[in-house]
């Protein structure tokens, strides 16, 4: 892994950057004296955590599908508190709705000496797993390995500047119409979730046009959404609880209350559907990854 500060200390003290393979060495190292070698990064905290995170996490805590790895679960530890509960789902949610910017008790990355064998890897905090490697009466060329762990990240997707292939469209459909300044209009979302796993992204508004007033829940609530209302952005990210049947078909997801500050010919306008907070995508069951579309209906007569 490129770009991991690793510190060297003891008897010396030295920082160096991995490479592009992830390689690091120390020279000129005085042998037989004791010496310590610790990794970080704390950088890039979305760099792989996306709303199917949350699925994957959802379906372990419940039972469904338990995460099959000693790393997975300390990736799914995301506030640190050497367990997997809905307190994790609450702070990566909040991390993949840009309304935090960095884990509260957490790194981006955990480094755990690639040496060390887990007791009980369903339970990876039985004992305490070493993210250092010590290097005791240094007596020849020695070697620490770690394995890189990124926080949020379960089903081991993050990579520098990745590229998500997509097997087809989740479609959002909203009434388009025109608004007249002064006016307030609910604007309902819906779409078939009866496949989908869960979706994300954001909603931009032009706030030179209109101004959000409210947001109605319906399959999504509360914390399922972030308001940036000086930016006119809405994030949203839902994920279906496993067992928890759709209606199928179109169903109401969430309303968008706005209030018009100038004539608008048509919503399609002033509304817009993005990534620039919360990436567009949605997830089907069975794990395809597919786009997000925003389709605008004629508004009924």
């Amino acid at each position: 892994m490129e770009g991991v500060e690793v510190a060297l200390s003891g008897h010396s003290s030295v920082t160096k950057m991995t490479g592009r393979d992830g390689e690091f060495g120390f020279s000129g190292v005085t042998l037989g004296y004791d010496y310590s070698v610790t990794p970080h990064l704390d950088k890039n905290p979305l760099n792989g955590v996306s709303t199917f995170d949350l699925v994957l996490i959802t379906k372990h805590i419940l039972g469904v599908q338990p995460l099959n790895s000693p790393y997975k679960l300390i990736a799914a530890d995301v506030n640190n508190s050497r367990s997997v509960t809905t307190l994790d789902l609450i702070q990566l949610r909040k991390l993949i709705l840009g309304i935090d910017t960095k884990y509260a008790n957490n790194t981006s990355w955990r480094f755990v000496d690639r040496t060390f064998k887990f007791a009980d890897p369903s339970n990876p905090w039985k004992t305490q797993f070493p993210e250092v490697a010590n290097l005791n009466d240094l007596a020849a060329d020695a070697k620490a390995d770690f394995v890189a762990v990124k926080v949020g990240d379960v089903n081991g997707n993050a990579v520098a500047n990745s590229i998500v292939r997509t097997a087809g469209v989740f479609e959002l459909k909203a009434e388009d119409q025109p608004l007249k300044a002064g006016n307030e209009y609910r604007i309902p979302f819906t779409g078939d979730i009866s496949p989908i796993e869960g979706y994300q992204f954001t909603l931009g508004l032009d706030p030179n046009k209109v101004e959000l007033v409210d947001i109605e829940y319906a399959v999504s609530k509360a914390e399922n959404f972030g308001v940036f209302a000086r930016e006119g952005m809405v994030t949203t990210s839902w994920n279906a609880s496993p067992g928890v049947l759709s209606k199928g078909g179109q169903e109401a997801l969430f309303t968008l209350v706005v209030k018009a500050k100038a004539d608008v010919a048509s919503l399609s306008e002033v509304l817009n559907l993005n990534s620039r907070i919360t990436r567009a995508e949605a997830y089907r069951t069975g794990g395809d990854y597919l786009s997000v579309g925003l389709a605008p209906n004629a508004s009924t007569p």
